[in-house]
């Protein structure tokens, strides 16, 4: 019974570190310039960029933005990966915007703004 118990364990690690790789990341790893990708289509979602825009996430948990402008990031952990939530003015005060990272193996990490339309801000420096 440990024997094929052991198996198991063994057969679903590479799935496990799988998903962890693609689903969960430090600070450090998401610090950088992401650019907007995929966003030629129609008008969805007001707090999102469709045009070309440029983020800078901060080691200090700020970030800069064309289309939000300067804004602070929190980073939050949950078993389905890593949330990403952007805080930032507008003309009525504070606004915020709420996602999620990922990446495909070996790919950049992507800060994902709609899943159907496969909308994204790649990181672009490692």
């Amino acid at each position: 019974m440990k024997k094929n118990l052991i198996y198991v364990i063994l057969g679903l690690a590479p799935f496990i570190a799988y998903y962890f790789y693609n689903n969960f990341f430090s600070a450090e790893a998401l610090v950088g310039t992401y650019v907007n990708r995929n966003f030629h289509y129609q008008v969805l979602l007001v707090d999102i960029p469709y045009e070309r825009d440029t983020l800078r996430l901060f080691e200090n948990n700020e970030f800069s933005s064309t289309f939000w402008g300067n804004g602070t990031y929190k980073l939050k952990y949950s078993p389905m990966g890593t949330r990403i939530d952007l805080t930032y003015g507008y003309e009525f005060g504070k606004a915020g915007y709420s996602t999620r990272v990922t990446r495909r193996f070996g790919l950049n990490p992507k800060i994902i703004l709609n899943d159907d339309q496969n909308h994204y801000l790649e990181k672009c420096n490692p």
